[in-house]
């Protein structure tokens, strides 16, 4: 057996491996600072700095592996008996929040005590959003949405479902969540029809949900895929399910702003990258599988500006997703085959960052400086890149990991994630 399917068959037993791969308990662990043991939770330091801790999950296995990225020492490598499916950190609070869609619970993880709440759910959690200046977290679940306090554990689970009669498999889920964190408006998707479902918490909990129809935009009569919503409910950006074109709905005057046709996958599903809004909800960024990237600069028009970076670029690059850094002066595109970094203002400004593997996931520091991410091959890996000059750091070998996918760090430079 290779080492990726012992530590995998390890972790579904609820066993991690410790000092010298001597198999520890299930419990969540900590490594401490400077030193080789692990020690059960709840002794030692806080694991709370917002702009130094960078959490690094594996969806292979149970773990989380915790880095300073000022030292590149390893802080601490965390179990909590679920894979880490979904994992997100508070901005404003010492709070994490883990999900797994194997699984009908949530588990809260206080990174300043280190303490652990766990609170069951209806079914398995598949996307979470922290509310800012409150103790609250909006959650998706497999057919619904909700929200929890977390300092109180009170759960309200809204009775609407959002469901497919196409289900055949209780590990899915039909629609995307995006939400509005300020306002605190739910915005649901609907993967079967070109349709949004939108509902504030700050409204009455009985109040009726508003039906949103996109159908005269989209031509293919797709249903909806993915997004992002601007924290103020300036703007909703959304691609279809086909991949035929992405969407920015303003819900103050109902008008919708569309990409125009993008790639059109046939019989095989070939999604778009879940769009991008920049800090200032200023620029919005599509891109399909093909590296047809489209920019909308809404301050100079409403006119999308297209790059075709397959002519430019390797044939073979896909993008997966983006980011933004470096005051809002550079954009970031990482996919198969490596990862882009293109200035906002001039087309002619761009590095390719080639790699024989693809990128899993990137985060940029709240300084917006420094780029981190990983790849889905190789040693176990976090990669840096100085966005400023477009130079690659020296990367951080991680511990404790059968492969780093999921970044997560208490800040970061965008509002929209």
């Amino acid at each position: 057996m290779d080492r990726r399917l012992f530590i995998q068959w390890l972790a579904s037993l609820g066993v991690t491996l410790g000092a010298g791969g001597i198999p520890g308990n299930a419990a969540a662990q900590l490594l401490k600072p400077g030193s080789a043991e692990l020690t059960q939770l709840g002794v030692g330091d806080s694991l709370y700095h917002p702009t130094r801790y960078l959490f690094i999950a594996d969806s292979d296995s149970y773990f989380i592996t915790v880095y300073d990225i000022n030292t590149a020492e390893q802080l601490a490598l965390l179990n909590f008996g679920i894979r880490p499916r979904t994992v997100e950190i508070a901005r404003d609070d010492s709070m994490m929040v883990i999900g797994d869609y194997e699984v009908s619970r949530l588990i809260l993880y206080e990174l300043e005590s280190r303490t652990r709440k766990d609170i069951d759910l209806p079914s398995p959690l598949y996307q979470a959003f922290f509310v800012p200046q409150s103790k609250l977290l909006a959650i998706a679940l497999r057919d619904q949405v909700g929200m929890v306090n977390y300092e109180t554990g009170e759960v309200h689970i809204y009775p609407q479902r959002f469901d497919s009669e196409r289900r055949n498999t209780h590990l899915y889920a039909y629609y995307n969540l995006l939400f509005s964190s300020y306002s605190q408006n739910y915005w649901i998707l609907d993967e079967d029809k070109p349709q949004i479902y939108r509902h504030s918490h700050l409204e009455p909990h009985d109040a009726p949900w508003e039906t949103i129809d996109l159908s005269a935009h989209i031509p293919s009569g797709s249903g909806l895929d993915d997004g992002i919503a601007s924290p103020e409910d300036f703007m909703v950006a959304l691609t279809t399910k086909d991949g035929s074109r992405g969407l920015i709905y303003f819900p103050e005057d109902g008008r919708v702003l569309s990409t125009g046709p993008m790639h059109t996958s046939g019989s095989t599903y070939r999604p778009q990258v879940v769009p991008y809004i920049d800090f200032y909800s200023r620029r919005v960024l599509f891109s399909d599988s093909s590296a047809h990237v489209v920019m909308f600069d809404l301050e100079k028009s409403d006119e999308p500006e297209h790059y075709y970076l397959h002519d430019k670029y390797h044939k073979n690059f896909s993008p997966r997703l983006f980011r933004s850094g470096w005051l809002e002066s550079t954009w970031i595109l990482g996919g198969d085959k490596g990862l882009i970094l293109q200035s906002y203002e001039d087309p002619e400004d761009s590095t390719y960052v080639q790699s024989p593997w693809a990128v899993v996931d990137m985060w940029v520091t709240g300084d917006s400086k420094t780029l981190f991410y990983t790849l889905d091959e190789g040693l176990p890996m976090v990669y840096r890149h100085d966005i400023r000059t477009r130079e690659a750091l020296e990367p951080i070998r991680i511990r404790g990991v059968v492969m780093g996918g999921a970044l997560r760090m208490g800040t970061n430079n965008s509002i929209c994630y």
